[in-house]
């Protein structure tokens, strides 16, 4: 039950990053992170990290948590265990992030990066976020064509 509660939302979230960044239908990010942030705290730092990667790197930062958070209210669905993350940055020809949590009590998130129209400017972007997240949290890259499911190492981070 969690676990499909955690899929939906998840879904849910996703879709609404896409239409938050206007994301050609069916376009996948070329790479998906994720990580296990673990309280309020760590997302803090996070969103902080991310409104500096965004200043650094010439782009808007937009935090969507809010409103993401009553639009999954309007729709009317299941009540979420965690916070509802949802952010991201991206320039004109669409290379950015979008990050969005995976509806877990445990601060997981899932950190998706577009290609746009300079694949190679994409794939360096994504490597310095990559390499700046890993001096902070576990990073795990998501297997091309897979999606994001709640991590095993996370749970094992919040048991102790």
């Amino acid at each position: 039950m969690m676990h499909m509660r955690s899929c939906m939302v998840a879904a849910v979230l996703i879709s609404l990053l896409g239409m938050l960044y206007g994301c050609a239908p069916g376009k996948r990010p070329f790479l998906m992170v994720q990580l296990c942030l673990g309280d309020e705290r760590n997302l803090s730092e996070f969103t902080s990290m991310m409104r500096s990667i965004a200043q650094s790197e010439g782009m808007k930062f937009v935090d969507g948590s809010a409103e993401t958070k009553k639009d999954l209210k309007v729709i009317g669905a299941p009540q979420h265990p965690g916070p509802v993350i949802n952010m991201g940055f991206d320039r004109e020809d669409g290379v950015g992030l979008m990050a969005g949590d995976l509806g877990s009590p445990d601060y997981q998130v899932a950190v998706g990066f577009s290609e746009g129209s300079n694949p190679s400017g994409a794939h360096a972007f994504a490597d310095r976020v990559v390499s700046r997240l890993k001096t902070r949290w576990h990073v795990e890259t998501v297997p091309a064509g897979k999606g994001a499911f709640p991590m095993k190492t996370c749970e094992k981070m919040t048991e102790g």
